[in-house]
């Protein structure tokens, strides 16, 4: 087996774990506003990984990155309870 044989079969495995990662994330941690951070870190390291070698997002994909920026600015935006003790 050549490394292109290997290749498009790796992507593949990828872009199954990333959609399965991106599910789960959706339908568990971000509606329960728990986020792993590991979690969404991967799923951003997967996705950027995707990209630069021309494999598109699915939609799942695609949903749970557009979720994980929200939260990342809503969480962004709160006070910092440590401020407001001051």
């Amino acid at each position: 087996m050549s490394d292109n044989d290997a290749q498009p079969r790796e992507l593949e495995e990828v872009l199954r774990l990333a959609t399965a990662l991106a599910e789960q994330l959706l339908v568990s941690e971000i509606p329960a506003r728990s986020m792993s951070p590991a979690r969404a870190k991967a799923l951003i390291g997967a996705a950027q990984f995707l990209h630069e070698n021309d494999v598109p997002w699915p939609a799942t994909v695609q949903g749970a990155l557009d979720k994980i920026r929200e939260h990342m600015a809503a969480t962004k935006s709160e006070p910092d309870d440590g401020d407001a003790e001051r």
